[in-house]
């Protein structure tokens, strides 16, 4: 398996889907994706059926990361939220989610108000800092990246949210996130593009491709919401069909057999190695 470093530098951009269970893992695998994210937002939809405001503890995370890292099997690029308080709270979570199996994590400098309003509050720059310095301290391996994330673009403007992520470099970050539902400005994203020594971080922003985030100085793309915004629509859709028909007989030809789904499941190699020991012929 290639590292998270040589899959960046392989790829123009990256692309990183999130994953949240077995199915969206091996699925992830299937397609020959290179890296995989678990984010805060899927884990909990998909889990508790909570919106992502800050509910999810340290060990939900952590907990993902090692049911779905050896079913995914590529490099796992984790939301490590705050840290879950101050830099002491940073560098344990860092500890955690490497022994885990993370290949990444990127730590925000949120303070108050994710997805609750439009403007939340950020810490000052200088408490975010200390928490990429305990991140980079505590990791076991610099093969771990620490990815420092700001959202501050949609509060103090995007040229205040670059100068965060460059004052995150300075503090040793291996990776620079600026999150925003929003395109950046073609200043922001040019001074981001000249002055950042390690790889820039982007999420998927509705109408822009990987290619146009590429273009704009993005080397690795998170999908962050595709899968299970995509599997909701899809279980919502059958569901009404059963809800109005009492029957699921018009979807059988889209949804496949259930034999196609155990052998996505692996099922042959269970059977081989049950034959291997004697337990079926």
């Amino acid at each position: 398996m290639p590292t998270l470093s040589e899959a960046i530098a392989s790829n123009d951009p990256l692309i990183v889907p999130s994953i949240y269970d077995g199915i969206s893992a091996r699925l992830v695998r299937d397609a020959g994706f290179q890296a995989a994210y678990i984010g805060s937002y899927a884990t909990g939809a998909t889990r508790y059926g909570i919106p992502d405001i800050g509910y999810l503890g340290l060990e939900d995370m952590a907990d993902q990361v090692r049911r779905l890292a050896p079913i995914a099997g590529v490099p796992l690029i984790v939301d490590g939220e705050g840290g879950w308080g101050n830099p002491l709270h940073v560098a344990r979570a860092v500890q955690v989610l490497e022994r885990a199996g993370a290949a990444a994590v990127h730590i925000e400098d949120h303070d108050f108000g994710k997805h609750l309003t439009m403007q939340p509050r950020v810490l000052p720059v200088a408490q975010a800092v200390e928490k990429v310095r305990a991140a980079v301290d505590a990791r076991a391996s610099e093969d771990f990246a620490i990815i420092a994330r700001t959202d501050a673009a949609g509060v103090e403007g995007p040229a205040a949210a670059v100068d965060r992520v460059l004052a995150y470099q300075e503090a040793g970050a291996d990776g620079l996130f600026i999150a925003t539902p929003q395109v950046l400005d073609d200043t922001s994203y040019e001074r981001l593009k000249k002055e950042a020594r390690v790889p820039v971080y982007a999420i998927d922003v509705p109408g822009q491709s990987a290619a146009d985030h590429a273009r704009q100085g993005a080397d690795v793309v998170i999908y962050f919401a595709l899968g299970h915004v995509a599997a909701k629509a899809g279980m919502e859709a059958a569901y009404q069909v059963l809800a109005k028909n009492a029957s699921t007989v018009s979807l059988e030809g889209e949804l496949g057999s259930l034999w196609d789904y155990d052998d996505f499941l692996g099922i042959a190699g269970a059977r081989e190695a049950a034959r291997r020991h004697g337990l079926i012929e």
